[in-house]
């Protein structure tokens, strides 16, 4: 059974960069979407160990617990 279609708007700018996605000289662009849409999808979510990790540093962030680029840099006699 094949699958509705529909249409959308993009910029000419975006349409130049699926044209430069294109495996072959006519790929439809419903290829190239389809490819795109597959390699962001991530397939493995955050065990809540990450999770809770990620939140751990956020939380030192919000304490103000963190270095600066420029401080580090600083602190290790760079630039």
């Amino acid at each position: 059974m094949r699958e509705e279609t529909t249409t959308i708007e993009i910029t000419r700018s975006d349409r130049d960069r699926l044209n430069r996605l294109r495996r072959y000289p006519r790929e439809p662009y419903r290829s190239i979407v389809h490819r795109l849409l597959e390699q962001s999808e991530d397939t493995e979510p955050l065990s809540p160990e990450t999770i809770a990790e990620i939140q751990a540093s956020l939380d030192e962030i919000k304490r103000g617990e963190f270095v600066t680029h420029e401080a580090l840099k600083r602190d290790l006699g760079i630039e």
